[in-house]
């Protein structure tokens, strides 16, 4: 299995542009259709929404970037709180000239395109939020005992590891990855590693700055919003119900059977869900 990086498929471009004083890497399908940019996940790139970005293409012209001190966007020793990534994202539209768009993020892109749509609700035309992080500590993805420090810390130990194995050696090594493998998709297997050697150890102080409190942001959502989460016990659903209700014109969706990693683990599913959304808007 080689180590390098798949290519991009052959009409889609990849660029960097300046944004908020950084260099930001982003990926373009260019085809006709409004824009919809997509923030990936802490530790993953653009090109690990390859599957998403290919399924959305026919009707978008789809933007997925890299975030700061991911990927091949520059990685500063600071500047990771949300509104430093706020800004990235408003300035990558800026720069590409980019009045409105449909914005989709997960995890912590999720965390960034919401505070994005509240803050700058005019450049923003519909919200994905898929299984953001600020939903988190509300659902059944993280142990309530552990302490954050001890997170932060196992965030920068996962980071080194990482740097000390070549990409062939995260594949093996990794259970998620070589199911991808085993299915048939060694190529996104290939992209999820390689995202993980890029990963910058500066990006810990985003898990250092905590995340964005949805209570706090939501109700000043004004654009149409899917909220999408992963499979959760009864208690939990109730909880992002509850939640969900904050968001002015809001919608949730729970995936049966999906982990953190929705969109990787019942893509189908989740791929349709989000698809009959943005019909809809």
């Amino acid at each position: 299995m080689s180590d390098e990086t798949p290519g991009l498929a052959a009409d889609w471009t990849s660029a960097t542009v300046q944004a908020n004083g950084i260099e930001l890497h982003y990926v373009r399908t260019g085809t006709d259709g409004p824009p919809l940019v997509i923030a990936h996940g802490a530790f993953d790139d653009a090109l690990c929404r390859e599957p998403l970005i290919a399924a959305l293409s026919g009707e978008y012209d789809v933007i997925a970037y890299d975030g700061r001190g991911h990927g091949r966007s520059s990685a500063p020793q600071s500047g990771y709180a949300m509104a430093d990534r706020v800004a990235d994202l408003v300035g990558l539209l800026d720069a590409l000239e980019i009045e409105t768009a449909t914005l989709v993020g997960h995890s912590m892109g999720g965390d960034t395109v919401a505070a994005t749509a509240g803050t700058h609700p005019d450049r923003v035309r519909a919200l994905a939020l898929i299984d953001p992080a600020g939903l988190l500590d509300s659902g059944r993805d993280d142990d309530p005992e552990r302490d954050h420090d001890e997170i932060v810390a196992a965030v920068r130990e996962q980071i080194a590891e990482w740097h000390d194995h070549t990409t062939e050696e995260l594949i093996e090594a990794d259970p998620e990855l070589q199911a991808h493998v085993e299915a048939g998709e060694k190529r996104l297997a290939k992209r999820l590693a390689a995202a993980r050697r890029r990963v910058d150890p500066a990006i810990v102080a985003v898990f250092e700055d905590g995340w964005l409190d949805p209570r706090e942001t939501y109700p000043d959502i004004t654009a149409p919003t899917l909220l999408i989460k992963a499979d959760a016990d009864k208690a939990a659903r109730n909880q992002h119900r509850s939640i969900a209700s904050q968001l002015p014109d809001g919608q949730l969706v729970h995936v049966d059977g999906a982990g953190h990693t929705v969109f990787r683990d019942e893509r189908e599913r989740a791929t349709s869900e989000l698809q009959a959304f943005l019909d809809s808007v």
